[in-house]
This record gives structure tokens, C-alpha cells and sequence, in this order.
């Protein structure tokens, strides 16, 4: 039975879009293998066999000048797990996407998706430190080289290790790097002597390292995420909510 003719039209149509869809996969992979290769061999980012060449214990690329370095192991349970709650709760099981599709993504819908808050500040703080010539910011190549370095990173390093990186890095506020030499900064004490309210006071600083007059209100929404994660329970919540935060710690380290 012969073909009608708008059955003929559907039938080029579909093969049509088959072969648009088939070219632009095409040219994609071509643009994700051009983009990789550039970056590798063009300015020179290290490999994950030059990643994997560099300590294994205390500073991953980089320290602030006197600024503390406490080993994964010495920072609280609670400390590090209501860091990874707040600040990004899918660390441990999340992959990121490659750079044209994140840049894509970016583009289209406004955010980054499929990346973790946490590689991607180490990625950073490693590729100033190691490769201080390279992706100049804010810029396609500083996206494009961010998102290649990452994947690197991400395989090359386990979670520990980036996490431990991350608490030892992260800006504060006060002056203070890291989360052990926050502690001193603002209360005066041991990361290990702080309480929950106080915990969760430090985490706020990581988004917004100066004091602001929704600090209780934020505080008491990482409360909140620490209550949902499972760290701590109701009552405790409830009596680290109880207590009015801090208007200030204890001296500046750098006034």
C-alpha cells in the first residue's frame, strides 16, 4: 500500500531531526574533546598524574600564610557533617557534569547544576595556586578551565581529602582561614570545644563571611539542616536555639 503523501512528510521530517540531533552530539563530543584538550595541552593544567604527585597529608595545594592546618581527623564529627549538610549534602555521592554542559546549563537556566560548592572552591583555591598564569577571571576560559580542573580533582583525591582541604581554606571572616583558626577568631576556644549553636554560627560565615542582622535567623536555619540531617535531635535544636548569637568573638586575628 503506497504512502500517503503527508505520511512521506512526517517520515523526512523525523529523519531530518534524527540527523540534526546525530550532528550536534557530534559536534558536542568534538567541542567537550577540543575543550579538554586545550586546556590540558594548551595552558598547561596539571594532570591527575601531577595531582596525584603532591602530599598526602596536610596542605593539598595551598595555606594561607599563618593560618592552622588540622588534619580531617581532629575536626569534630558534627563540625564536618554539618558543614557537608549545609553547604552542599550531596558531596559524597555527587559527580560533576562536564564544563560545555554545566557552561550550557548556566546559560539556560541560571545555576550550576550538578556540581558540589566544595570540589569546586578547592578546584579553585589548587588551580590559583599551582597554575597562577591560567583562566583569568571572570571569563569563559576561567569557567570552561574551572570545570576541567574539577573532573581532575574529583577523580583524583577522595571526598576526605577535598573536605579536609576545604575546612582548612575556607574563608571565615575576622581574618580567619579554616575552620579550626574561626573558632579562635570568634569564640576564643578549640574547634572541638564549640557547641552546636555556636557550630552552626560558624557556618554562616561561609556564605557570608561578616556579621549581618539576620545572623540569628540564619543561624537557626543550619540548626535546622543539622535537625533534618540527623545530627543532633529536637531537643537540642531547640536549646541551641535557645541561646542568643554571638554579636562578636573573640579579637580579630587580623584587625
Amino acid at each position: 500500500m503506497p504512502r500517503s503523501r503527508t505520511q512521506c512528510v512526517f517520515i523526512l521530517f523525523g529523519k531530518t531531526i534524527l540527523a540534526v540531533l546525530s550532528l550536534a552530539v557530534m559536534l558536542l563530543l568534538y567541542a567537550e574533546g577540543y575543550v579538554i584538550w586545550y586546556f590540558e595541552y594548551g595552558l598547561g593544567l596539571p594532570t591527575e598524574s601531577q595531582l596525584a604527585a603532591l602530599p598526602t597529608t596536610g596542605p593539598l595545594c595551598t595555606t594561607k600564610p599563618g593560618s592552622s592546618y588540622v588534619p580531617l581527623s581532629e575536626i569534630p564529627h558534627l563540625v564536618r557533617n554539618a558543614v557537608v549538610a549545609s553547604q552542599d549534602r550531596d558531596f559524597y555521592e555527587r559527580r560533576s557534569i562536564g564544563p560545555l554542559a554545566r557552561l550550557a546549563s548556566e546559560i539556560v537556566a541560571g545555576h550550576q547544576p550538578g556540581n558540589s560548592s566544595i570540589i569546586h572552591a578547592v578546584s579553585r583555591d589548587c588551580l590559583w595556586t599551582l597554575v597562577p598564569d591560567c583562566c583569568k577571571g571572570p571569563s569563559l576560559e576561567w569557567q570552561l578551565g574551572t570545570q576541567v580542573f574539577m573532573g581532575r580533582i574529583e577523580r583524583t583525591f577522595t571526598r576526605d581529602r577535598i573536605l579536609e582541604a576545604y575546612l582548612n581554606n575556607a574563608y571565615f571572616g575576622r581574618g580567619a582561614f579554616g575552620a579550626a583558626d574561626a573558632a579562635t577568631a570568634y569564640f576564643g576556644r578549640s574547634i572541638a570545644s564549640l557547641d552546636i549553636g555556636e557550630i552552626a554560627w560558624l557556618i554562616t560565615r561561609l556564605r557570608i563571611p561578616r556579621p549581618t542582622r539576620y545572623d540569628q535567623e540564619r543561624r537557626d536555619r543550619v540548626i535546622d539542616t543539622m535537625l533534618v540531617a540527623g545530627l543532633i535531635d529536637q531537643a537540642q535544636a531547640a536549646a541551641a536555639k535557645s541561646v542568643q548569637p554571638p554579636t562578636s568573638g573573640g579579637p580579630p586575628r587580623n584587625p
